[in-house]
Formats: C-alpha cells, structure tokens, sequence
C-alpha cells in the first residue's frame, strides 16, 4: 500500500475521518448508556412512587401517567377500586448546599405526609446528604434529655424531633425549630435542611394549592 504523502491536505483528510470515526463511536456508546441509564431512572422513579405513597404494604394498586406542572411532576396513586390513596410529587429546592436538592414526597388525600425519598442532591456527604433518612425518625438523644429535664424540674421539656411522617403542611408549614418551627434541621446541616423542607412545602402548596403565607426563611448562612 502506498504511503500517504505528508501534507497539510493528507493530514486534514486523516484528521477528518478520525474525527468523524470517533464521532461515530460516541453516539453509539451514548445511545447504549442512555437506554440503560433511562431504565434506571424510570425504576428509581417507579420504586419511589411505592415506597413514599404505599411503603412495605403489598395492597394492590396503580398509577396514573405522571403530570407536570410548574417545575412539579405529580403521580397519582389508586387502589384497586379506583380508590385515590395518594400522590407522589416531584419537587426540587435550587438552594441546597451542594445545589439542587430534588425530593419525592407521598402525600395522602387530606394532605398528610406518607413518605419521602430524596431523588437528586449534592450535599456533603454526612453531613447534608443525611437527608435521605434524617426526617423520617425521631430524635432519640434529645428524647433522652427531655426524660433527664423532667426528673429534675418536674416539668417535661418538649421532646427534639426530625420526624416529618403523617404532619401536614396545611396545618402549618414545615420549618426548622431555630425558626419556630417543629423540625429538627439536620446537625450542622441547617441550609440542607431548609432547602429539603421548602422542596417539601412547594410540594404540597402545588398540588393543593395552599396560599397562605408560608413562614419558611431564607437559607441559614451557617451550614
């Protein structure tokens, strides 16, 4: 085979069809990666719509085809009468720590809170990204020292709590206890915690269309 004589038009002919070859090979590796990674966001999403609206319970049920709205992607929940047993709602705070935070949160049909599975977050590994499990249990050390106040004074103190399950934003927003409110904020992790509560208030404001004044602050300057 005859050696390609080395010049500027030779060379860009060979830089052209590596070009193009490598061009090639990148689309057919992104379609491939794309199915696969599309499959697992689609299970991630079905999983959680279970897990947030239905949890461990085997109840048949079914869901209508996701709607969208302002940002909010919705997924209705039936059983199997037809029966609404709630919604799971998609919702992303743009203010984390780490950026956006996005939260699935189940709500059932007067508004209470089932469940909640954190979707997407770039927060400091634990620290912030203790969200995915934070509020949805109670905080046990700060029970213990309501137990210790109430043998020495008499008077029980108000046991700390980080549990969102079954509150419901129609009743009162959900706010961090530094600002009144009845949430525990994740230790050393207040901007995270507020981020996850307003994506979990947007929520619920979207889908029932709550107006009033919300009371949630701004993002702490300390995280």
């Amino acid at each position: 085979m005859k050696k390609l004589e080395s010049n500027l038009k030779n060379m860009a002919v060979v830089l052209t069809v590596i070009s193009v070859v490598a061009a090639g090979l990148l689309a057919w590796v992104n379609g491939v990666t794309k199915t696969a990674i599309d499959r697992i966001n689609e299970q991630t999403v079905a999983d959680g719509i279970k897990s947030v609206t239905i949890g461990d319970s085997d109840v048949e049920f079914t869901v209508a085809a996701p709607q969208e709205k302002n940002g909010f992607i919705f997924h209705k929940v039936s059983d199997a009468a037809g029966n609404t047993i709630g919604t799971a709602v998609e919702s992303t705070d743009h203010n984390g720590f780490g950026g956006d935070l996005k939260v699935m949160v189940g709500f059932g049909p007067e508004g209470e809170i089932l469940g909640y599975k954190v979707l997407q977050h770039s927060e400091t590994p634990g620290l912030g990204a203790q969200a995915d499990d934070w509020f949805r249990q109670a905080s046990t050390d700060q029970a213990a020292q309501s137990g210790f106040a109430s043998f020495l004074l008499g008077a029980p103190a108000k046991a700390g709590n980080h549990n969102i399950i079954g509150m419901n934003p129609g009743d009162d927003m959900l706010t961090v206890s530094k600002d009144g409110g009845e949430v525990d904020a994740i230790t050393a992790s207040t901007i995270t915690s507020k981020a996850f509560l307003r994506a979990v208030n947007a929520a619920y404001k979207e889908l029932f269309g709550y107006t009033a004044a919300d009371g949630v602050s701004g993002a702490s300057s300390q995280n």
